[in-house]
């Protein structure tokens, strides 16, 4: 299954991990922290992202503490911040929740020309919309081809989309119920409004 960009990850993942018990009280290394942020978010794109959460041999287990760490997506090749907060412990267990940053880092404008970058170049044209008008021109699209308006989830988070700039959204069958991966891939922009090529998978999404 295709990998889905970050853009379209939720804000927050619970995490659970094994800390280890010191008499200064439970800690965990940043590698241990990063391997967990890296389980939970595995599930959401489709597929495992890089997570470097620093060398900290032992960080402090506190409720409400925050670890900065930088996320890779396996996608684009594009950076995001990310920020794992501790919600508990248990014991030698551990329960945090992972925020992923919705813009990736860096400024397309202030890169060298030679710099690869997931953003679109600034004279390419690029457009900010809800994830939600993305999801309903695509159900308008593929009404009149499956007879019956589908469902279509492309999450909550805004998007900004370019030419070319593929998005993978979830749709639902009306008919039977089955799910399945659709690719939505940008094809042209014009002011507020946007064309689009939309291609279905096969196979019911995992």
């Amino acid at each position: 299954m295709p990998s889905r960009p970050l853009a379209l990850v939720p804000a927050a993942l619970t995490l659970l991990g094994l800390a280890a018990c010191t008499f200064g009280g439970a800690t965990v290394t940043a590698a241990d922290v990063a391997d967990a942020a890296e389980d939970a978010l595995e599930g959401e794109i489709g597929s495992r992202p890089e997570i470097d959460c620093g060398d900290d041999d032992a960080i402090a287990v506190e409720e409400g503490a925050d670890v900065d760490c930088v996320l890779t997506d396996p996608a684009t090749g594009s950076e995001f911040d990310a920020t794992v907060t501790f919600t508990g412990v248990d014991g030698d267990e551990w329960h945090a929740d992972v925020q992923v940053a919705s813009e990736p880092n860096g400024d397309a404008s202030s890169q060298p020309a030679e710099t690869e970058s997931s953003a679109p170049p600034a004279d390419a044209g690029s457009l900010e919309i809800e994830a939600a008008r993305l999801a309903e021109a695509t159900a308008d699209a593929l009404e009149g081809q499956m007879g019956s308006r589908p469902e279509i989830d492309c999450g909550e988070v805004n998007l900004t989309i370019y030419v070319d700039r593929q998005t993978y959204c979830s749709l639902i069958d009306p008919a039977t119920g089955a799910e399945y991966e659709v690719t939505i891939t940008v094809t042209g922009i014009e002011g507020e409004q946007f064309e689009f090529d939309i291609e279905v998978a096969d196979m019911p999404a995992s």
